[in-house]
């Protein structure tokens, strides 16, 4: 759903916490004192839905207190709080020579030609009878097929 124009998005509280949000011919309950929405977005995703933010918005309420810790501005700072030094030119790097030496093999397994087989478990009904005999297409006993059925007339 694009929701880039706030004009299509209309409000209406139901109570202090409770609002219907209107939106490209759809309707959204937010919950602000759950943090829920019934587009599910802040429920799985935990991030704030288009339809929240518009209602946090409108009352000048603080957007740290309906955003997940992760992506507060304090945390993504200190993400990069720790120093990190560019490597050097991959002519200076230097290696360990038993890691140098160390040759990396292709696996010895080799993968069959095909498709796989699908390995179901076998239902009791399949145990218990076992093997399925194939009957005579022409006769319909079992034992034979229809090439080698003595029963069928000659064709002409």
């Amino acid at each position: 759903m694009d929701l880039s124009s706030k004009d299509e998005l209309v409000v209406e509280p139901s109570t202090e916490y409770l609002y219907i949000v209107h939106a490209t011919g759809r309707r959204f309950i937010v919950n602000l004192d759950n943090k829920t929405c019934s587009c599910r977005m802040i429920q799985i995703d935990e991030i704030t839905c288009p339809h929240a933010w518009v209602i946090i918005k409108k009352k000048n309420l603080t957007t740290d207190d309906y955003c997940l810790e992760l992506f507060k501005p304090y945390t993504v700072m200190k993400t990069y709080d720790v120093a990190m030094d560019p490597l050097p030119d991959e002519r200076e790097w230097k290696l360990l020579t038993y890691i140098s030496e160390d040759v990396a093999l292709p696996p010895i397994y080799k993968r069959p030609l095909g498709r796989p087989k699908n390995k179901h478990d076998k239902l009791l009904v399949e145990l218990l009878l076992g093997k399925k005999r194939h009957a005579c297409s022409t006769c319909g006993q079992t034992g034979h097929n229809r090439r080698s059925c003595s029963n069928a007339s000659r064709r002409k």
